[in-house]
């Protein structure tokens, strides 16, 4: 084949190319602008609390320690106090906590702030609670409690439901 029939197609496939190119489309388009929006309020949340477990006990004949750890988040610039209550045990008080056991017994603990189990835990805001000023992140507090020496209880299983409360 001669290079005039090669030359010939390529320009008649250029040709017919260009014609489609050059074809006016009839698709428009617009377009709107929209806004995304957010309000950032105070606010707070107890993100988790672990159990206080002293485990299995037999003689009080010392104070028994353990801790668990209460994680608070709060907006950046939100002030708050954390509380927690006495505890469900019959007879309890923020500064002698009691367990109770479906036998009826009582088992004496303490809740407090700081480690050398000095400061009670509480619920009055300036006097015996933890506190902050929120950060956008997830601040950890431990709680550190204690079963001071006393005389053991009859055998069984004790619990008390503690109340942690995050004012803001």
């Amino acid at each position: 084949m001669s290079p005039q029939p090669l030359l010939r197609s390529a320009l008649l496939a250029g040709a017919v190319v260009l014609s489609f190119a050059s074809i006016p489309s009839n698709a428009a388009t617009k377009s709107a602008n929209f806004q995304v929006l957010a309000t950032m309020v105070s606010d707070c949340t107890i993100i988790s609390i672990t159990n206080v477990d002293f485990g299995s006990v037999g003689v009080l004949s010392n104070d028994l320690d353990t801790i668990a750890t209460l994680t608070v988040a709060c907006t950046p610039g939100t002030s708050y106090t954390v509380s927690l209550n006495a505890g469900t045990g019959a007879g309890s008080t923020i500064t002698d906590r009691r367990m109770g056991s479906a036998g009826g017994g009582s088992l004496k603990y303490q809740l407090f702030r700081d480690a050398a189990r000095t400061q009670n835990w509480g619920n009055t805001p300036g006097t015996d609670t933890q506190g902050g000023t929120g950060n956008g992140s997830n601040n950890a507090y431990t709680i550190y409690a204690r079963l001071p020496t006393q005389t053991a209880p009859a055998i069984g299983s004790y619990t008390s439901t503690v109340t942690a409360t995050i004012t803001y």
